[in-house]
């Protein structure tokens, strides 16, 4: 995957424009909160988007039990 560019911060005015783009309320005393949580969570996903997994498969692949020839339910 090649690098991605950081994400650009988003100021409470931004937040402001996009809540209204989405027609959510949002008072204006929750701006600066909401920005920086929004800032920390893309900060978080940036990081574990730069780790190197190489060829490790999606998480939904992984199995934690054994599997066995049995089936549940069915008699031999």
């Amino acid at each position: 995957m090649p690098p991605s560019r950081p994400s650009p911060t988003l100021t409470p005015e931004d937040i402001a424009h996009l809540a209204r783009r989405a027609g959510l309320p949002l008072p204006e005393d929750r701006l600066t909160g909401v920005a920086a949580t929004v800032n920390t969570i893309d900060s978080v996903l940036s990081a574990l988007r730069a780790l190197p997994l190489g060829d490790t498969p999606p998480a939904p692949v992984f199995t934690a039990a054994p599997r066995t020839t049995h089936s549940p339910g069915k008699t031999s």
